[in-house]
Formats: C-alpha cells, sequence, structure tokens
C-alpha cells in the first residue's frame, strides 16, 4: 500500500480505482476536482438567472418619472428573450440526462417531485376555468419544468457538503459581481439614492441580499470549520449587510432582524417561525372570517376596522382593492398567471393617475395565491407546507430550513410564491428539496416522524451535534 501511494500514476491496469488522473495542464485539476466544479455548474446557471445575473439593469433608474400616465398603457404579456426561454429547459434537461446515467438515484429523484406534483397540478388544472387559458398553461408549464430543474439541481449535487460550498460561492461570486455596480452609480441607485445594484428596483435587490445575508450567517455559525472558511464568512456577511442596508429595503431587513438571532439559537426556531406564519395566515385567510360570517359580520368591514388603508406602507389598501376580485371566484381564483400581466388593467385597479396602475403583484404572497388559484388550493399548499415541516423535524439541515423561513416571512409582504423565476421562490424550492434528497435516505430521517421532542433536551447542543453530522457525512 506505501509503495502505491508513493509511485508515480501510471496507465497499466493494476491501477486502484481510487486513484485519479492528474491533467498535466497549467491548472492540474484532478478529475475528482473537475467533477466537483461540474455538479455545481447547474445551481449556477439556476441561481445567476433567478437573480437576473445574466441580465442586469443597465438603464438609469428614474422610477415612474419616464412613464406617461396618460396613456394608461395596457399591462401586457411580453415575450421574453430565445435565451432566457431556453435557460430552464436546457438545466432540467442537462439534470435529467445525468440522473438517468446514474439509474441508483432515479427513486430519490421521483420522491422529491412528489410533493411538487400535487401543487403544480392545482396550477395546470386551473387553466380549465382561467380568464386567459394561454397564459395559464404556459407559466404553468414554466413552474413545472422549475419544480424538475431544482430537483435535478439538487440530485446533480448528491450531497449536502456540495451544496452548502456550491452556494457559498456563488454568494462570494454574486456579491463581488453586485459590488462592482457601486462603481456606476447612475444606473445602481434610484432617483432617491436607494442602491439597486443590477436589479431595477431596492425591493427586488432587498430580497436578494437579504437572503444572501441569512446564508452567509448560517454558514458561519453551523458549517465553516477553518479560520480561512470563517473570514470568508464573515465578509459575506459584512457585504450582504452593507449593501442591504444602503438599498434601504426595509422589508428584508426585519425579516433578516428577526431571524438571524434564532439562527444562532436554534434551528428548531427556524422551523417554528415557519409554522407560525402558516398559523397566521391561515387563520386571516380561513379561521376569523368563517366565525365572522357565522355572527353575522362581513370579514372585510372587519378588516377595514383594525387596518386602515395607509396600513404597512399602504399594501393594505391594495388588498382592500384587489378584494373585489378576489370575490368573483375565492375558492378557486381567476386561474394561475391570469391577473397580472394579462390584457387590460385589471379593473379593481383602473385608478387614472394611480400609482396602481403599474402593480405586478399583491405584495403578498398569500394574496397573490388566494387570487389566482383560490382559497381551496391555497389552504391545501400551506397544510402541505405544514407537513413538511412537521415531517422532517429532525431532519432539517440548517440553511435549507433558514431559507424555508426567509421565503415564508417573505411572502407576507412581498410576492414570491409561484412568481415566475423569483429568487425567494427559487430558494425555497431548493431548501425543501435539499432536505428531501439528501435525508430522506437516512435512516434517522424515517425515524424522525414518530419521534417526539425530550423535555429538557437544548436545542443549541443538538443544532451544534445535527451541524457536526452534516459536516462529518
Amino acid at each position: 500500500m506505501t509503495g502505491a501511494m508513493t509511485a508515480p500514476v501510471c496507465l497499466c491496469a493494476e491501477r486502484s480505482p481510487m486513484q485519479y488522473v492528474r491533467s498535466h495542464g497549467p491548472l492540474r485539476f484532478s478529475s475528482s476536482s473537475i467533477a466537483y466544479i461540474l455538479k455545481g455548474v447547474p445551481l449556477f446557471l439556476l441561481l445567476a438567472w433567478a437573480t437576473k445575473a445574466f441580465t442586469p439593469d443597465l438603464a438609469a433608474k428614474s422610477a415612474l418619472l419616464a412613464r406617461d400616465l396618460e396613456l394608461r398603457l395596457e399591462i401586457v404579456s411580453t415575450s421574453r428573450s430565445l435565451f432566457k426561454q431556453l435557460v430552464l429547459p436546457f438545466i432540467t434537461g442537462m439534470c435529467l440526462l445525468w440522473i438517468i446515467q446514474a439509474r441508483k438515484h432515479m427513486n430519490s429523484f421521483l420522491s422529491i417531485l412528489i410533493p411538487m406534483m400535487i401543487f403544480g397540478g392545482f396550477l395546470l388544472v386551473s387553466v380549465v376555468w382561467s380568464d386567459h387559458p394561454d397564459d395559464t398553461l404556459r407559466r404553468a408549464i414554466r413552474q413545472v419544468i422549475l419544480f424538475a430543474a431544482v430537483a435535478g439541481v439538487v440530485v446533480v449535487g448528491r450531497s449536502q457538503d456540495r451544496f452548502v460550498n456550491h452556494l457559498q460561492f456563488f454568494s462570494v461570486s454574486l456579491l463581488i459581481y453586485e459590488m462592482l455596480f457601486l462603481l456606476i452609480p447612475h444606473i445602481s441607485f434610484d432617483i432617491y439614492g436607494n442602491f439597486t445594484g443590477l436589479h431595477p428596483a431596492k425591493n427586488e435587490f432587498g430580497g436578494v441580499a437579504g437572503a444572501f445575508l441569512l446564508i452567509a450567517v448560517c454558514v458561519y455559525r453551523y458549517y465553516a470549520e477553518t479560520p480561512k472558511e470563517k473570514k470568508i464568512a464573515l465578509l459575506c456577511v459584512l457585504g450582504w449587510a452593507g449593501l442591504l442596508i444602503i438599498s434601504g429595503s426595509k422589508t428584508p431587513m426585519g425579516f433578516v432582524v428577526l431571524l438571524i438571532p434564532l439562527v444562532f439559537m436554534s434551528i428548531h426556531l427556524l422551523r417554528l417561525a415557519s409554522i407560525t406564519v402558516i398559523v397566521i395566515w391561515l387563520f386571516i385567510l380561513v379561521i376569523i372570517p368563517m366565525f365572522l360570517i357565522g355572527v353575522g359580520e362581513a370579514p372585510i368591514d372587519f378588516y377595514r376596522s383594525i387596518l386602515p388603508e395607509e396600513a404597512l406602507t399602504g399594501r393594505t389598501g391594495i388588498w382592500f382593492h384587489l378584494l373585489s376580485d378576489i370575490q368573483k371566484n375565492v375558492m378557486w381564483g381567476t386561474g394561475y398567471g391570469a391577473y397580472w400581466g394579462v390584457g387590460a388593467i385589471p379593473e379593481a385597479l383602473d385608478i387614472k393617475w394611480s400609482y396602481y396602475q403599474f402593480l405586478q403583484t399583491a405584495h403578498s404572497g398569500f394574496i397573490d395565491l388566494v387570487l389566482s388559484i383560490g382559497l381551496i388550493p391555497t389552504v391545501f399548499w400551506m397544510l402541505g407546507l405544514w407537513m413538511f415541516l412537521t415531517f422532517t423535524r429532525n431532519s432539517a439541515d440548517p440553511i435549507s430550513i433558514a431559507m424555508i423561513a426567509y421565503a415564508m416571512l417573505h411572502n407576507c409582504l412581498e410576492t414570491s410564491f409561484a412568481h415566475g423565476v423569483h429568487f425567494v421562490w427559487v430558494l425555497m424550492l431548493l431548501g425543501m428539496m435539499n432536505i428531501l434528497y439528501t435525508h430522506a435516505h437516512k435512516p434517522s430521517f424515517r425515524r424522525g416522524f414518530n419521534e417526539t421532542s425530550i423535555p429538557g433536551r437544548d436545542p443549541v447542543a443538538d443544532s451544534n451535534a445535527y451541524a457536526g453530522a452534516v459536516r462529518n457525512g
């Protein structure tokens, strides 16, 4: 064995299969290193597209000043470039070919898709009653392809360590990319002095910066081992925090401030935060309205009495305006993707000289789901998330559960749930599918369904023990 380790690598038949042939070029990467890098390419492509790194906004920020309100332009569906249309199918095809080649991973791949199939089925079936069935079909198919692409990206990585390393490397790359826009302030700041980076608006950049700030904190807390890894993670924390502050995006700031203490205390508290969001919205959308209807009171009058239209920076006013369209088909909605960005300005928002004309979302992922696919599918989706978080309580890794918790909070006051290829939506799918793929085969995962928490157990110690187990495979 000692001789085999010291002898030069040869091409003879007796060579151990564990030895790798190194290239003789200037890089001299081993074949294992090249394979490691290639397995991160699908994740890089997906995240680069979701964060709009391929198509940065290079126009000077002029807000609404460049728009002619007198024309009252119709909000119509615009065709995307051929390149952007082909990115997801390309990623999906590449991942499927990889999975087919490694047939032993096929069952895991299919098991990952099951939780998404039901939700994707709701989106596709809504074509039947959609006001714009062609748009619904096209956008629903894109979501199904997105589910497959995210699942494939996770399967190609094949391990928790690779997933975290590739995610952290992309975070560093994107941070440098965003900071370069500080050198061209006329296109990276809006007219109010808020930093937008390569994105068209501060809230869009804030959602990305807040997510990567939380990811960097998770890496520093649970995954970084060496001093070098700690320093890189800390630089990411400081860099993303600085950009988030100068962006002036208050909503992501609040989410991150709320979640970072939970990251340091326990991943179980992160999961509890996600479940709390689900419970609150179930009360808002179902339980409270049912009680009010039972006692003969209109739910909208009750909410108007406790939430003035200027509350939550004007979001409640948007929700009240949308109510008339929601009530047209509260159970099944207008059809997925058949409300925003199609046809003329929706009737409820047809107000001359109003910023409502330029909305593209309800600024709440839960409200948008009710508006597009109805109350019944929305409730099933939230209950499905609740079951997922409950079943995986003993197997969820810190970084994945943090991404899910961030997405749940983000969708309270912004919209990303099933909203095209929104970065926060992609992040949530990555977290869910990473949990399923990297942990579903472990015996502790299956036993965890029926396990109960032990009284007096230290959740921080549990988190540290789990993080060590993750790093050690």
